[in-house]
């Protein structure tokens, strides 16, 4: 039996944006490393389950710079960068920090697969929106593409984080149904049930669903079968899926992310239910429900920004488009 996961969301930052006057380089091969980003700590990765048999590490993204010096923009242009496949590395994307590539916490080149040049964009967006102070907190895409990197690059990180992401499948938010009030009852209806039943269905399995119960326990075959889902996962969809599932506490939602059933907002809302039925009664609270609304989406958001791959016809064009009109 497990106990049901509880709800706590971090402050309010600002939405990812899209992206304005990005400037694309040809070649990032041609360019070094930013060293001094490496000092940037753990400021921009996400750091909130265990890595390499560690224990969980607890500290966030908007945690970090309460413990580590400002870091003061020292660089001027923001661009992307192409690199073609080789024997060592796949096709990817690189950011480029005055035609140098940008770096994870880790110290490795952070680099996006060739199939997400959208997200490559948004990063090099999310640089170059940086004002004279660098904002850990408004580099939400970076520190998942960092997260995947730096923290499940091996299958041993892969599988443990498989492992620890189970027990939001075991304490599933969406599994808790109370009886009453009407409201809450009509919202768990509305949202929660649809995605259920569909879960059920696409993976062929059981889902329990507790109604007025602290505790609950999935099928050990529904299990196995989530677990095998997540094992199976790259770094970057994994890394999206540990995003997911901490924020909204709820596997089948993530899942439902995943698989491209749901987007940001309406991931949101199933994560919203017991509270939009307590304001629904008892109205909202200023600067607590709102910055939990929008604390809410920021990092769905960045989930649903990072799961949009591109179909390879569109990436070859793209590339097209960084080899012709900014060549030198």
């Amino acid at each position: 039996m497990f106990l049901r996961a509880g709800r706590q969301l971090g402050p309010v930052t600002k939405l990812v944006k899209t992206p304005r006057n990005v400037r694309f380089a040809r070649d990032a091969n041609l360019y070094g490393s930013i060293s001094s980003l490496r000092s940037f700590g753990t400021q921009v990765c996400l750091r909130e389950a265990p890595s390499s048999g560690l224990n969980p590490l607890e500290s966030s993204v908007t945690e970090q710079p309460k413990k580590s010096a400002d870091v003061t923009r020292f660089w001027k242009d923001v661009s992307v960068g192409h690199e073609q496949a080789s024997k060592e590395k796949e096709e990817h994307f690189t950011v480029l920090l005055d035609k140098r590539a940008l770096r994870t916490p880790g110290g490795h080149r952070l680099e996006v697969p060739a199939d997400h040049p959208l997200l490559a964009c948004l990063i090099a967006e999310e640089w170059d929106t940086q004002t004279q102070v660098l904002k850990p907190h408004s580099l939400p895409l970076t520190s998942l593409m960092a997260r995947a990197i730096d923290g499940l690059s091996t299958e041993a990180q892969q599988k443990e984080i498989a492992h620890y992401l189970m027990r939001y499948f075991d304490t599933d938010a969406i599994t808790f149904h109370e009886e009453q009030p009407d409201s809450l009852l009509r919202l768990q209806n509305e949202r929660w049930n649809p995605i259920i039943a569909w879960a059920k269905e696409y993976f062929q399995m059981d889902i329990s669903v507790a109604h007025s119960a602290l505790s609950n326990s999935q099928p050990a075959a529904s299990r196995e079968r989530v677990l095998e889902v997540l094992e199976a996962l790259p770094p970057l969809e994994l890394a999206c899926m540990e995003r997911a599932a901490m924020t909204t506490k709820s596997m089948i939602t993530s899942l439902a992310m995943l698989y491209k059933r749901v987007d940001a907002e309406q991931a949101s809302l199933m994560a919203e239910v017991e509270t939009a039925s307590q304001v629904s009664v008892w109205g909202a609270v200023e600067d607590s429900h709102d910055v939990d609304h929008a604390e809410l989406r920021r990092q769905l958001a960045s989930v649903s920004c990072a799961l949009t791959g591109t179909e390879p016809e569109l990436v070859a064009k793209f590339v097209d488009v960084l080899k012709t009109k900014y060549s030198s």
